[in-house]
């Protein structure tokens, strides 16, 4: 099982990585042109063609940029095999640099999202599948308008209410884990009326158990772990939603990092973060799996 996890992260890393490259090869002009645009390098037109052309040969030299787009793809696949993330093209960084500074606090972000909408989203779930009527009905409400705000506006009305939040990654983090949440919610109030209907539960209740208890004891046992793989899109909406929760909070993050990148048509960049995030999202659900398989070992016979 570890191996196999460990194939799906080295697959997702170099996968998006190529797949990343691959598609900057479809904008207009050429890489080495888009390089020294973003490079702020490119002279004004008022200077001439042959002063673009010798700063766009240049760029092309320093970058290796040069060969044809399926030469560029090979060494995009070979630097993702050999973990060599390049140099940016906005200014001859190592990529490494330009994406380290915010991925710690991005993904400690993003850990911090999935263990908070997991507590929310059982905790919500569970209670309304063990109260059921109106609570349910007051659980659906509220699910559906989580994902029907997008998380932008999350992040406008709370600075409208509380404009000193500003910068706060605690706010980030109750903003980012509102729509995972209430998916987690839906399945996991889905899951304990699926329990409320089995046969183990008219047995569990025929002893005198009540229906919180059955929920809370024995439904969150058989519930936890089939709504474990949640995780893995948990953790891939924190990344995917950060680069606008970072920016709108004005908090730094490998996010903002991103936005900036493509932006400016950063392509090694923009590739590196792309490709970190699926290997997190790939590494997240097979953790979640394993976990899940620990807790509930039959699990472990169902195809994954």
């Amino acid at each position: 099982m570890i191996a196999r996890g460990l194939v799906r992260v080295a697959l997702a890393w170099v996968v998006t990585y190529v797949l990343a490259f691959s598609l900057s090869e479809l904008a207009p002009g050429a890489p080495a042109e888009r390089a020294a645009r973003a490079a702020a390098r490119l002279p004004d037109d008022a200077r001439g063609h042959q002063a673009r052309r010798a700063v766009i040969a240049t760029v092309e030299r320093e970058l290796g940029l040069g060969g044809g787009a399926p030469a560029r793809i090979a060494r995009a696949a070979g630097n993702a095999v050999t973990l060599d993330l390049d140099r940016s093209w906005r200014d001859r960084r190592p990529v490494g640099d330009v994406v380290g500074h915010g991925l710690a606090a991005t993904g400690g972000r993003a850990a911090l999202v999935c263990v908070l909408a997991f507590a929310l989203g059982l905790a919500a779930g569970l209670g309304a599948a063990a109260r059921g009527g109106v609570a349910g009905g007051v659980l659906g409400s509220a699910t559906a308008l989580a994902l029907a705000i997008p998380t932008v506006w999350l992040c406008q009305l709370a600075l409208a209410g509380a404009p000193a939040a500003a910068g706060s990654a605690t706010l980030a983090v109750l903003v980012l884990a509102a729509a995972p949440a209430a998916v987690i919610a839906t399945h996991a109030r889905g899951a304990g009326e699926e329990f409320l209907r089995s046969p183990l539960a008219a047995a569990v209740r025929a002893r005198g158990a009540s229906r919180t208890r059955l929920i809370w004891i024995h439904g969150a046992r058989l519930a936890v772990p089939r709504l474990a793989p949640l995780a893995a899109s948990t953790v891939g909406f924190a990344l995917g939603a950060a680069a606008v929760v970072e920016r709108a909070l004005a908090i730094p993050g490998a996010g903002r990092t991103l936005a900036d990148a493509a932006a400016a048509g950063d392509v090694p960049v923009v590739a590196a973060l792309a490709a970190l995030a699926a290997a997190a999202v790939a590494a997240s659900g097979a953790l979640a799996h394993g976990l899940a398989c620990w807790a509930d070992p039959r699990l472990a016979e169902e195809p994954s």
